[in-house]
């Protein structure tokens, strides 16, 4: 069992390291390693020798030097210890998601669980500029987006709250916002949860491109294995569009439950006597209750059998076709990696762990429809517009299921979500506040990685809906060129995005002022007009959307309190949110 009795790195009683939850820009780097292992200097020390603040201010910070590859150190010094072991000893299979461990341990799945690579291949890597713009003031549409937490109103009240380890918005190859929070690190893979889902359909999209499958293959024909379970009958795109007759309960927080269940086949929990012996072994028990191509229901299982269609057709691991058909295309600075039971077989339901820009990367590839920016061809443009458009029935066995009251309008297509009846907009979701958010239309893309200790949160679903979408309005459509001269990129400060909140007693700020500025980005498309069924169109829709802002949140400084560009999310020391759980009410939410 872990030790508890010791004290974590990062915990709210050492002031001066950094605590898990504090973002950070990509830009800032991450802090000296003695700074987060606890090895700088005491307390006590400090005080002897104290500095004067304004004398600090004046001295420049120096990044302790990189050793020269090939000198060896002694394994009894500070720089060859690595900061993470004292956390690691103390995770195993009990305590991988308890609150203390588990945003560390979503940044580490490759030492606690097997893993197969998906390497990066050796093509050029999509280059991402780095652009500072702070978003927290702007205000999300929590009217369009009414399951979000009604004291939250603004970007930075979203950050705040919901357990973020990384961020990031892009447009058109620029990062228009990136921080991390430790341990999260731009290099650093972060596990996606169900976001995995959407990029196994996209390995299937890719096989069916090349010849290898068609959706209308009978399951059983492509893995004989499945012949006797309660697959026989169903289609790939039964299992596409999550429609199948299988009997299965997403209920995470439920004993008995087939998800529970399907954890204890791969050793995410705890394994009992009943359990089956990895997640090929778990499918082939899977029975039917009703016919397939009916309903649709969410269920993880779908996934893990497309992997094994992927393997059984292409002869190779899910991981290494992977690799082959989506991830080494995509221009990808990282490997990703997919977590294996004891048995070989692939999690891909949600256990693949990619770093932040390169799910960006993804990302930008759906939005392109199936194209790098360099022009090669991932998926046909075909499969990627049936994603956003889906089929004849999609959008009413959607509106019929649970999810549909979340999600009015909505549909589920090839493993990703449509959440309004726009048709420009697909993400991607997965349990403790993943999220990935591709908008066609203005080219933007935005990727949140979390570590809700909650696994399902409506409210947070909602409320990072509304944060990417507030910051895809606010951003200005790239000018036709010759409009604009081109200008270097720099920071935006707070003070750049009007505020929405009147004066005391003057008029409401409804329309943007001719003097204010907005966050640079680089658009190539003008956002569309809203279309979705939740709330009326706003008035900005019709062209360029103007920002949408008002006084920072208190949960969040203000960029002119923090001294900084993007400011960090953190709340001033003692009031920092509590990462332990919370209540989980039941909700139709998407999973």
């Amino acid at each position: 069992m872990a030790d508890g009795d010791k004290t974590l790195p990062g915990s709210v009683d050492e002031p001066r390291i950094r605590r898990f939850g504090a973002l950070s820009g990509n830009t800032k780097g991450i802090r000296p390693q003695g700074e987060q292992t606890g090895d700088a200097t005491s307390p006590a020390d400090s005080a002897e020798s104290p500095v004067d603040p304004a004398d600090s201010a004046e001295l420049p910070v120096e990044a302790p030097p990189l050793p020269r590859a090939g000198d060896l150190t002694s394994a009894s010094e500070d720089a060859i210890v690595d900061p993470s072991e004292a956390i690691l000893e103390r995770i195993d299979l009990d305590s991988w998601k308890w609150p203390k461990y588990f945003a560390f341990a979503l940044t580490r799945m490759e030492e606690i669980f097997p893993t197969g690579g998906i390497p990066r291949g050796i093509g050029p890597v999509r280059e991402l500029v780095t652009e500072e713009n702070d978003f927290r003031p702007l205000t999300i549409d929590r009217e369009k987006w009414s399951g979000a937490d009604e004291n939250w109103s603004t970007v930075g009240d979203v950050l705040a709250n919901t357990f973020t380890d990384a961020w990031l918005v892009s447009r058109d190859g620029v990062a228009l916002a990136e921080e991390y929070a430790w341990p999260m690190k731009p290099a650093r893979q972060h596990m996606l949860f169900s976001i995995s889902k959407s990029v196994v359909s996209s390995v299937i999209g890719a096989l069916t491109d090349a010849g290898h499958i068609s959706p209308e293959d009978l399951v059983t024909t492509r893995v004989p294995a499945l012949a006797k379970s309660g697959y026989a009958g169903a289609t790939i795109r039964d299992l596409l569009d999550m429609r199948s007759g299988i009997k299965f309960s997403e209920a995470y927080l439920e004993e008995g439950s087939e998800i529970r269940a399907l954890f204890e086949a791969v050793d995410f929990a705890p394994r009992t006597a009943t359990s089956a012996n990895g997640i090929k072994n778990f499918l082939m028990g899977l029975t039917s209750e009703r016919e397939h191509g009916g309903p649709f229901v969410y269920r993880s299982c779908e996934t893990d059998v497309l992997a094994w269609i992927c393997e059984s057709v292409i002869g190779q691991p899910f991981s290494v076709i992977a690799s082959e058909y989506v991830w080494s295309k995509i221009g990808a600075a990282h490997a990703a990696q997919v977590c294996q039971d004891r048995w070989g077989g692939s999690i891909a339901d949600g256990a693949i762990s990619t770093t932040l820009r390169d799910l960006t990367r993804f990302g930008e590839m759906i939005a392109r429809g199936g194209t790098t920016a360099e022009g090669e061809r991932v998926l046909s443009g075909k499969w990627v517009d049936d994603i956003f458009t889906g089929g004849a029935d999609s959008a009413q066995v959607f509106a019929d299921s649970p999810s549909g009251r979340s999600y009015p309008g909505g549909m589920y297509r090839s493993q990703f979500w449509v959440p309004s009846a726009s048709r420009d907009v697909v993400i991607g979701i997965g349990i403790h506040g993943q999220m990935l958010y591709i908008d066609r239309a203005t080219q933007t893309v935005g990727v949140k990685l979390s570590s809700d200790p909650q696994p399902v949160s409506l409210a947070h679903q909602h409320g990072t809906l509304a944060m990417f979408e507030a910051i895809a309005e606010a951003v200005p459509p790239k000018p036709e060129p010759g409009t604009v001269p081109p200008a270097a990129s720099t920071a935006k400060p707070a003070a750049a995005i009007r505020s929405a909140v009147p004066a005391e007693g003057g008029p409401a700020a409804d329309a943007p002022d001719s003097a204010a500025t907005v966050p640079a980005a680089s658009s190539s498309a003008v956002p569309s007009p809203a279309a979705s069924s939740l709330a009326a169109p706003s008035p900005a829709a019709s062209g360029p959307a103007a920002p949408r802002a008002v006084a920072p949140s208190p949960v969040a400084p203000s960029a002119a309190a923090s001294g900084t560009v993007i400011p960090n999310v953190a709340v001033p020391a003692g009031a920092a949110p509590s990462i332990a759980p919370r209540p989980f009410p039941a909700q139709p939410g998407i999973y």
